[in-house]
C-alpha cells in the first residue's frame, strides 16, 4: 500500500495532472489504486457547465500513472515509460464530483521491452473505462 507523500516521492507527476490518490494493492504482475474526484478538480469548471463530468482522457491519464507506479516498484530506478497505442478501449459509465474511481492494472503480455497491460476504471463496482495499453519500456 502506498499513500499519496509515497506515490509524490517515487512519481514524476504533480498537480494538476496527478491522479492516483491511494496504492491499494501492488503484487506484480497487477496494481489496483483509487482517484478521489472531487468538485475542486479544475477541468470541471468547462466539462460540463452545470453537469460536471470527468473528461476520458483525464481517466486514461490516471490508468496510465497506475501503470508507471506498477513498473517504477520493480526497477532499480524510475522507468522510462511510453504509451504507444490504446486498445479496446470503452467508456461505460460517467464519472463525476463525489465519485471514487478505482483503478486497475495488470501486465497481459510482454515481448522485450514492449508489454501489454489491461486497465479497468470503475465506480462501486461498475465499470467507467477499460481496454489495453501498448506501453515501451526503457
Amino acid at each position: 500500500m502506498l499513500n499519496s507523500q509515497e506515490i509524490m516521492a517515487r512519481a514524476p507527476f504533480r498537480s494538476p495532472i496527478f491522479f492516483v490518490d491511494r496504492v491499494e494493492e501492488e503484487e506484480f504482475p497487477t496494481i489496483k489504486g483509487y482517484k478521489n474526484i472531487t468538485i475542486n478538480e479544475p477541468y470541471f469548471a468547462g466539462h460540463f457547465p452545470g453537469k460536471p463530468i470527468m473528461p476520458g482522457v483525464l481517466q486514461l491519464e490516471a490508468l496510465f500513472e497506475l501503470c508507471w507506479l506498477l513498473y517504477s516498484g520493480r526497477e532499480e530506478r524510475a522507468p522510462q515509460l511510453e504509451l504507444r497505442q490504446l486498445k479496446r478501449i470503452k467508456f461505460r459509465h460517467p464519472v463525476r464530483p463525489g465519485d471514487r474511481l478505482d483503478l486497475e492494472a495488470r501486465e497481459l503480455e510482454r515481448q522485450g521491452d514492449e508489454v501489454w497491460v489491461a486497465v479497468r476504471s470503475s465506480i462501486a463496482g461498475e465499470t467507467a473505462c477499460e481496454g489495453q495499453f501498448l506501453l515501451q519500456l526503457r
